[in-house]
Formats: C-alpha cells, structure tokens, sequence
C-alpha cells in the first residue's frame, strides 16, 4: 500500500550528491577571502539548480522523502563540521529549490 511512499534510495543518492558537491566546492573551515571562493559557489550554485531540476523530473517527492532529504543534507553538512547556520539555511534553500523546479511546466 505505502511501497513507494517511503522508498528514498533516489533521495539517498540525491542528498549525498549535494554534500559532496558542497564538501568539494566549499570546504567546512573556508573563509570569505579564499581565493576564488565566489566563483567556486556561483558553480556550486549552477550545478545544484541544474540536477535539482532533473532530480524532480525523474523523482516524486512527497512529504516524507523531502523531510528525509533535508535531515540527510543537514546531518552529512553537520558531520563535515559547517556551522549550524548554514546547515540550516542551505537545507532550507535546497527544499525551496525542489519546490519551485517541481511547479515548473515542463515537468
């Protein structure tokens, strides 16, 4: 009956893929004045907005799936040592994006 409602291993993946794009583009102890660290988040930035919106072509998210993919985001970031600001910010701007790339038409 709920099969498909709690399968997250497309999550899984998907969370996983962004701490590690986050970890290799901003390191947990960068300061704002390492070098080229603005070019390192705008592509950051470019390639989250860009697999987001396939991630949501390919996936349903539901309630359940996207409280897990924000828990596994802010705990893999946790884990790395990023302050808890920005854990917490970063995970709501994630889940933001998802609902935005989800509402588009082109779906």
């Amino acid at each position: 009956m709920f099969g498909k409602f709690f399968k997250t291993a497309d999550v899984d993946q998907f969370a996983d893929w962004v701490v590690t794009e986050v970890k290799q583009a901003l390191p947990a102890g960068f300061s704002p004045g390492t070098k080229n660290i603005a070019d390192r988040a705008e592509k950051l930035n470019a390639s989250i907005a860009t697999r987001t919106g396939e991630f949501t072509r390919t996936a349903s998210l539901n309630i359940y799936k996207k409280a897990r993919l924000a828990a596994r985001v802010r705990e893999g970031m946790s884990a790395h040592g990023y302050p808890d600001a920005f854990v917490k910010s970063f995970s709501l701007d994630l889940l933001t994006r998802l609902q935005a790339a989800s509402k588009q038409p082109n779906r």
